[in-house]
């Protein structure tokens, strides 16, 4: 499944993949067996290896090694340029490193609703409670804010967030990711996930060293501490995180969103099924 394998306009992608038929399809297909392409001589184990296994799910739509700093699968570097010019609006090394450094810091996609996720969590345990409801979420968003003393309207754009949160969980229910009595832990594991490959593709186009993939391997391996506990909890936040950043467009893209992360989540070829989850940063 080649997600970025050519351009396309909005018109011409069928946004609409909620096809129930298709959806119940993919919800009962056994994703046991299969397979991830892996490179024999890539990390295996270790802090790069849980790093890497983050950007796993977007490597392999495009048939690349999830445990290589420069494997960038079915694409062809004009594939790239393309996909970094025409999707990201990356023309130059300078344009590469600043979407790096927010999508590392989880500044890339829907921040404000990462955070008020991130709100919800911390609020949940707490009260050592599975779920919040929308009122006391949006107490706690506003008690936030006003901690925080953040800029005029922030309170509100956090409450905002709520319906849309909500709705992503709800689509991870109809795929059956996600059990009708518990929430996603977080949602920035979307911009970890495509941190990764961007490095890759970079380093691709000639814009740094593999080192730079490395790095950004283990930065986002220590930043997802902070935010999630197990494989299971990053897979939802990640496939929540889409959904929510891009409502309208790939977000609507349901059955892609269960067939990438699936594969991670139940194969016995899944780095997430051997590595360890990390539970300490490096430093």
């Amino acid at each position: 499944m080649a997600l970025f394998r050519r351009r396309s306009t909005d018109e011409e992608r069928d946004w609409g993949t909620n096809d129930p038929e298709k959806l119940a399809e993919v919800m009962a297909r056994d994703f046991a067996s299969a397979p991830l392409p892996t490179d024999p001589v890539g990390y295996l184990y270790g802090p790069i290896a849980q790093g890497l296994a983050m950007s796993g799910p977007m490597a392999a739509a495009n048939n690349g090694c999830w445990n290589s700093l420069t494997d960038i699968g079915d694409l062809t570097v004009t594939d790239v340029r393309d996909i970094l010019d025409g999707t990201w609006g990356i023309t130059d090394a300078d344009d590469w490193m600043e979407r790096l450094n927010a999508l590392v810091s989880s500044g890339y996609g829907d921040w404000i609703a990462y955070h008020a996720a991130d709100i919800r969590r911390d609020a949940r345990r707490a009260r050592d409670v599975s779920t919040l409801d929308d009122a006391t979420w949006e107490r706690e968003l506003r008690a936030e804010a006003a901690r925080l003393e953040t800029q005029d309207g922030y309170a509100d754009a956090l409450v905002a967030a709520i319906p849309g949160i909500r709705a992503a969980e709800d689509t991870l229910r109809r795929g059956r990711l996600l059990a009708a009595d518990e929430e996603v832990e977080a949602l920035d594991a979307y911009d970890y996930v495509r941190a990764g490959n961007i490095a890759r593709w970079g380093v691709a186009v000639g814009w740094g060293d593999p080192i730079i993939v490395r790095n950004v391997a283990l930065a986002v391996r220590d930043a997802a501490i902070e935010h999630y506990s197990s494989w299971r909890d990053f897979g939802l936040g990640m496939t929540a995180g889409r959904i929510v950043t891009f409502p309208d467009t790939w977000g609507k893209r349901v059955i892609d969103g269960v067939e990438l992360v699936r594969p991670f989540l139940d194969s016995v070829h899944s780095p997430w099924n051997h590595l360890p989850f990390p539970t300490e940063p490096l430093d």
